[in-house]
């Protein structure tokens, strides 16, 4: 009886490689014709002209792609994009795990804290770059009323290039603070204790526990937000259309919002050269996360 045994663990074996496929052929077929084929069809068009209709026309080889490296604005789209990303994660993770931080012990009205803190989490893209147009508006926004009461005239916060582009930036990054926030706490009340308390023991309080102890201790989740926001704010779009409409003076174009304005909001439609707008952007998007899980591997290996 017990000698059949080793048979039936291998023929169970076999028989569930044998549903292995069928169980994922849907999801295969699901990203083949939603993902995979337009990927295709956009590399394709980025290598063709396009008429005054929008319909592709000849192949014109590496042309679209040469205009983007040699035309000096599609240069600064790419450098305004880079700005945008380094910018709007560095403060959200800054921003996040400090006011994580205080909360990994409880404290009176932790709970209140928590749930203030995570509301942006529940917003939109649009609805928090609404919010913060009304917030940034020259004449009737709260920022500038507020410099008001003490004698001071506020700028257009939206009308100056420089600005504008932080305005963008902390848009964004306070948009992606409430999922950093939520990730980090987590990561912070699931600290072991004892090394915490061991470290304070040895005479490592303040600045020098967080950079020296618990920092490492939530690298992995630092990581992971590292190149989830990075990879979103390379896409940054909504913020843009809603605020600033890639001005003033081009100053807040991101590639996303260029490949829109090429495609659908300058008049004729571009669709070769937005296509190639678009490949550029999965090509930058595949670098940065390969650099960035690169430098972890390493660090890893090292450490």
């Amino acid at each position: 009886m017990f000698g059949n045994v080793p048979y039936l663990r291998e023929q169970r074996k076999r028989r569930a490689f044998g549903l292995g496929p069928w169980l994922l052929a849907p999801a295969a077929v699901l990203l083949l014709v939603f993902l995979y084929r337009p990927l295709l069809a956009t590399v394709g068009l980025s290598f063709r002209g396009t008429d005054l209709l929008g319909n592709p026309t000849a192949f014109v080889g590496w042309d679209n792609y040469r205009e983007l490296i040699t035309d000096p604005a599609s240069r600064r789209v790419l450098v305004t994009t880079l700005l945008l990303t380094v910018g709007s994660t560095v403060l959200a993770l800054a921003g996040a795990l400090a006011a994580a931080l205080p909360l990994r012990r409880r404290i009176p009205g932790d709970g209140v804290f928590r749930t203030v803190l995570s509301v942006p989490f529940a917003y939109s893209a649009a609805t928090a770059a609404t919010c913060f147009a009304g917030l940034f508006a020259p004449s009737v926004g709260t920022l500038n009323q507020v410099l008001g009461w003490f004698g001071v005239s506020g700028p257009g916060w939206l009308q100056s290039p420089a600005l504008a582009l932080v305005c963008v930036a902390v848009t964004t990054a306070w948009y992606e603070f409430g999922f950093a926030f939520l990730v980090l706490l987590a990561a912070l009340k699931g600290l072991p204790q004892e090394v915490l308390e061991a470290a304070e023991l040895d005479g490592a309080g303040g600045l020098r526990l967080v950079r020296a102890v618990i920092v490492p201790l939530v690298s992995p989740s630092l990581f992971f937000l590292a190149v989830t926001q990075t990879v979103s704010g390379l896409q940054i779009f909504t913020q843009v259309q809603v605020l600033t409409r890639g001005g003033p003076s081009g100053s807040t174009t991101t590639l996303v919002y260029e490949l829109y304005r090429r495609a659908f909001g300058a008049g004729l439609p571009d669709y070769g050269r937005s296509s190639a707008v678009a490949v550029v952007l999965v090509v930058l998007v595949a670098l940065v996360t390969a650099v960035q899980f690169a430098s972890w591997n390493r660090k890893v290996t090292t450490s």
